[in-house]
């Protein structure tokens, strides 16, 4: 019998506006990536872009969207970002 895990789900900038959310606790599989996170999310939030406009962390770290989450982790969206003078 598999349990969930619990984990932290934030939302920066236009990701925030579209959810209406800061930060979201939800429940996962073990075994859940980072990308299966997001698909959950964009199934509850269906204006959430397509996976590949977005960037993902991990535990305050980018990483890959296979990258396997676990129990108390912490998973943020970040849409691209442009700006500033060069």
């Amino acid at each position: 019998m598999s349990v969930a895990i619990a984990v932290r789900v934030r939302f920066f900038a236009r990701l925030r506006e579209l959810t209406g959310v800061d930060v979201e606790e939800v429940k996962s599989t073990p075994g859940a990536t980072v990308a299966s996170v997001y698909a959950a999310m964009r199934a509850d939030h269906p204006a959430l872009p397509r996976q590949d406009g977005v960037s993902a962390a991990l535990n305050h770290e980018f990483v890959d969207w296979n990258v396997t989450i676990s129990e108390g982790d912490e998973v943020a969206f970040i849409p691209p970002v442009s700006g500033g003078e060069i």
